[in-house]
């Protein structure tokens, strides 16, 4: 939906002037990046991930879906592919440089994946999936750099998750058109912009949500 993808490309940019280490592999990137491929189903459009080729020239990629910045990859865009399968998130917190991961627009179904491992993440763009079920309360516990999340269009049940209030430096969430339900968290964060609309909330708008347009919430 048109409101899962607003500004997503600045976003990004944003995002990749920021970045810092997450990890420290002694495996080679591509090969991790191989290494993740393969737990994906309908490839295709990965089909010129070749660990012949390096990943990065300058701010240009190599390889489909990675973003690169300065000859260092930093990023997956992994967008409007038709990926499915499973995301391998423990192969994925090896990639030293990771901070923005977006599977936007695909076929992923299932669980959400346990990114709390990549604490290091500053974008987490998961929006126009199949993800289903409930979150753990704790599931962005630890991930104190990230900016973004979104999440929107999906098949979440259950509550939003209570760890997003720790995020002191979140400024987006959109978790608009799933199925969750409660209340809306008391987010404090002071430059937040979410939409939780289309869900099946109930109680009060928090304070600091307020000045946001009603059809946030509707």
């Amino acid at each position: 939906m048109a409101s899962s993808t607003r500004n997503h490309p600045l976003a990004i940019t944003l995002l990749m002037l920021t970045c810092l280490p997450t990890s420290s592999s002694k495996e080679p990137e591509a090969i991790l990046l191989l290494k993740f491929k393969s737990s994906l189903t309908n490839t295709t459009s990965l089909s010129n991930w070749d660990p012949l080729v390096q990943l990065c020239n300058g701010n240009v990629s190599n390889w489909n879906g990675l973003l690169c910045f300065n000859g260092e990859f930093f990023g997956l865009r992994l967008e409007s592919m038709g990926l499915s399968g499973s995301l391998d998130i423990r192969t994925l917190f090896q990639l030293t440089f990771l901070c923005t991961m977006s599977v936007m627009n695909n076929n992923f179904q299932g669980s959400f994946p346990n990114v709390s491992k990549l604490t290091g993440l500053k974008g987490l763009f998961f929006s126009n999936n199949h993800f289903s079920g409930e979150l753990p309360d704790d599931i962005f516990t630890g991930m104190k750099f990230m900016r973004r999340i979104l999440m929107a269009n999906n098949e979440f049940t259950g509550k939003i998750p209570m760890s997003l209030l720790g995020i002191q430096k979140l400024v987006e969430l959109q978790v608009q058109d799933n199925q969750f339900d409660g209340r809306i968290p008391a987010f404090a964060q002071q430059d937040l912009r979410s939409n939780v609309a289309n869900n099946r909330l109930e109680g009060p708008i928090p304070p600091q949500l307020s000045s946001q347009s009603a059809s946030s919430f509707e």
